[in-house]
């Protein structure tokens, strides 16, 4: 939310420089995130200063030219060459200084330096208005007002306007803070000062009174309608201030009807629309529900399909506005409009969301009604932009004031105890601060004892309920600095303190930063097409879709990641590793199942090359390795390996639990995949199911001594049918022996004629080591010729010489 540093002043008494503001601002809970200098002067302007022309006098080498020595406010006096015809002695002028950058009319920018002219030094320029940017002249020098003060800035001379945007992250339930007046609210309760209200009064007219009949056939879903009328107007131009104050917050004028109505919305946070009278047929306005598949135009010239749902604003014949929302094409303020109808309305929260979200529109109205406008606000919204419309537009208001409001929100009263602040702060705040405070906030004190006091909320504090909400506003305001800290403060997120699962994430997701790899956070929703690559696995749908890009919760991983690794190729980023944890979804029988993943892209260069060695892309061996790293950190070795069989891998593994549950699947993706999403490079994936992998007892860490006695190597050459993996040789090796076994590794892998057709050969180096003795050749033997007997009679595998 943009907030206008001179149009906060308006209504509060302070001379805090804009950073002091966004400063105190955050210290109470509304966080500036951005500060930003604002003029509609052109560049460099900013560093243009007055000067006064203390002595002038002849050049000694150009007719044309005169010697200056100016007064810009330092101890010294700068020399300037002049050449404009109008320069004299004691002239307030504009002076460019060293360093200074000017953007003129014509011609390209430039930077003022020190130079020579016709061999006179000079340290400046006074400047023509052409030659700053702000006009056209070059008759001579912009001459300054009397009373301008040396060495000040001239931007209030120049007729442009100067402003800061203060960027405010407004949370969601700070609905009472989406305005200037409430903006300065909670900072004239920080200061100790009032907020300076505009004034309101309207005069009516004698004329005839207004004939239009409003009924309201939606209560629940419009709980107070006002509204008034305003003959004669003159459509126009906003005056220039109007128009400065809505573009600083990034609003453009359109006429000054509609920026009037804008105007109050960003003021007093209540929104406000305004009806061309003449298109209210019959005289009549009806707020009631819109019929199924009736079509409507709104103001952007789109056609809304309804469904029955939405809350509309209605004349005789036709709806007019999707109520709290959006107005309608053919009835809004047009270029013929002379009289007008003002709404001021409060429309329930829940019904304009949903109808917003359906619509996709997100207006500035519809983000207060959503979070809860303030019901007690709509007739002061609405004398404030009738007084505005006359004064900027002419008019006469004709009586009388529309206000149908059948069941009065009235404000929520609570007890407040001091004790209960006190426990909830953890301090004692002074029953007086705490009192200014409250009244600051515009907390009404109804009755009040030695131990509280008997409070009215304001309601346009629609998230303050409960004596709690109640604290949270002392407190902010109060100020978390002036908290203590207990001295003794042992974070919650220690890793001891951790649930188990929560430390082998940790530990899993270590692993991967240190084998060079990325976070990275996926939206839980998706567009339809992203969740049709698994047909299999029914999409869950959103029923209040944020947008229709959105529409469906995420049922893989895997395509949302995929779109991160091509948005890191499509911007020269070609080696990319990154993990994610994450859920997905799918409807199964009409429940929704959850499943808790861990997934993996890797994509281009294994390790990046440099001037020592070659860089290495990645390749099936690095994710088979990361694989077996990650369940070996999880001491889970109750798998079985097999060949993957899902077409969207050219070829990987599946690792399959003792109870034929599938723990994982990785491999490399199949070139049709990739080609859907313009991926011209190999990428690998994995895909965990990270409940069954974060359920494992970890594997503890613990000190393992070196052993004192040698180990021994012995290979072996297997020759095998190809169908054959090298996963089911080194599992029944690995179940042959468990004692003196410490380690089996594949060295070489060999197809040809010297093996036959349909073999391969394998090359197994094992690792044996005792680590009570040294190992003796005949034991060592002795596992081999167990080793050798079971490879050839349960896996046909032959023993090469």
């Amino acid at each position: 939310m943009r907030i206008s540093y001179n149009w906060l002043l308006q209504y509060i008494d302070t001379e805090l420089s804009p950073q002091e503001i966004a400063e105190k601002l955050t210290s109470i809970g509304l966080e500036v995130e951005g500060l930003e200098y604002y003029t509609t002067l052109p560049p460099g302007t900013e560093s243009l200063v007055v000067g006064h022309i203390k002595e002038l006098s002849q050049h000694p080498n150009a007719d044309l030219l005169k010697l200056t020595k100016v007064d810009v406010g330092s101890s010294d006096l700068l020399s300037i060459v002049c050449g404009a015809p109008n320069v004299a002695l004691g002239q307030k002028v504009i002076v460019a200084r060293e360093g200074v950058t000017l953007h003129p009319v014509k011609g390209e920018p430039f930077t003022i330096k020190k130079s020579k002219i016709r061999g006179e030094f000079s340290e400046g320029m006074l400047c023509a208005e052409d030659e700053i940017g702000t006009g056209e002249s070059h008759e001579g020098l912009f001459i300054l007002p009397e009373s301008a003060e040396p060495g000040k800035p001239v931007s209030p001379y120049l007729h442009g306007y100067i402003d800061w945007i203060i960027e405010i992250g407004l949370t969601p339930n700070r609905v009472d803070a989406a305005s200037h007046i409430g903006v300065a609210r909670d900072l004239a309760a920080l200061l100790g000062t009032k907020v300076k209200y505009p004034e309101t009064e309207i005069a009516f007219s004698d004329a005839e009174p207004s004939a239009l009949s409003i009924s309201i056939e939606d209560v629940e879903g419009c709980p107070r309608y006002s509204g008034l009328v305003i003959k004669g107007i003159q459509l126009a131009d906003s005056p220039q201030w109007l128009k400065d104050r809505l573009k600083v917050i990034g609003l453009n004028p359109i006429n000054n009807i509609v920026d009037a109505t804008n105007f109050v919305l960003h003021e007093l946070g209540h929104p406000l629309h305004a009806f061309d009278l003449s298109t209210i047929s019959g005289n009549k306005i009806i707020i009631k529900r819109s019929e199924p598949a009736a079509k409507f135009i709104t103001l952007d010239k789109q056609e809304r399909i309804l469904d029955g749902s939405e809350l509309m604003i209605c004349n005789a014949n036709e709806p007019m506005a999707l109520a709290g929302i959006f107005g309608g094409l053919h009835s809004g303020i047009s270029p013929g409009t002379k009289d007008i109808f003002i709404e001021s309305a409060y429309f329930d929260p829940s019904s304009t969301r949903r109808s917003a979200r359906k619509h996709q529109l997100f207006t500035d109205a519809s983000f207060r009604f959503e979070r809860g406008a303030d019901p007690n606000m709509t007739l002061t919204a609405l004398e404030r932009v009738a007084k505005l419309i006359q004064d900027i537009a002419g008019g006469t208001i004709i009586a009388p004031v529309y206000d149908i409001y059948p069941q009065p929100i009235d404000p929520i009263r609570v007890n407040f105890e001091y004790t209960y602040l006190n426990d909830i702060a953890g301090t004692e705040i002074p029953i007086e601060e705490v009192k200014n405070i409250l009244l600051g906030l515009e907390f009404r004190v109804l009755e009040e004892d030695d131990n509280g006091l008997f409070l009215e909320i304001p309601t346009f504090k629609s998230d303050v309920k409960r004596p709690v909400d109640i604290a949270e506003e002392v407190i902010r305001i109060y100020s978390f600095d002036k908290i203590p800290m207990p001295a003794l403060v042992k974070s919650i997120l220690q890793v001891d303190k951790l649930e188990h699962a929560e430390k082998m994430k940790k530990r899993m997701s270590t692993l991967l930063i240190d084998q060079g790899f990325y976070e990275t956070y996926l939206l839980s929703f998706v567009k339809t097409e992203d969740n049709g690559f698994f047909p299999e696995r029914p999409a869950v749908s959103v029923l209040n879709p944020i947008s229709a890009d959105l529409g469906e919760v995420v049922n893989n991983l895997l395509v949302p990641g995929l779109k991160a690794v091509q948005h890191n190729l499509n911007r020269q980023q070609p080696d990319v590793k990154l993990f994610t944890w994450g859920n997905v979804h799918q409807s199964t029988e009409g429940k929704t199942k959850q499943d808790y993943r861990l997934c993996l892209w890797l994509t281009g260069q294994w390790q990046p090359g440099n001037w020592k060695q070659k860089g290495r892309k990645t390749d099936f061996y690095d994710v088979k390795t990361l694989m077996e790293n990650i369940f070996k950190a999880a001491k889970r070795n109750d798998y079985e390996e097999h060949t993957i069989a899902d077409d969207i891998f050219q070829y990987g593994i599946t690792f399959m639990g003792a109870n034929q549950k599938t723990l994982a699947v990785y491999g490399r993706l199949s070139d049709k995949l990739l080609k859907k999403l313009d991926i011209k490079q190999e990428v690998f994936y994995a895909d965990i199911d990270a409940r069954l992998l974060l359920r494992a007892q970890g594997n503890p860490l613990k000190y393992d001594p070196i052993s004192k006695f040698p180990k021994v190597e012995r290979d072996l050459a297997l020759v095998m049918p190809e169908t054959l993996g090298y996963a089911e040789i080194r599992k029944l090796i690995e179940k042959t022996d468990n004692r003196i076994l410490k380690k089996v590794s594949i060295f070489d892998v060999y197809k040809g004629e010297q093996v036959g057709a349909g073999n391969k050969s394998y090359a197994i180096r094992m690792e044996f080591e005792d680590k009570a003795q040294t190992l003796e050749d005949k034991t060592v033997d002795k596992v081999m010729q167990k080793i050798i007997y079971r490879l050839e009679n349960e896996l046909k595998a032959t023993v090469r010489a």
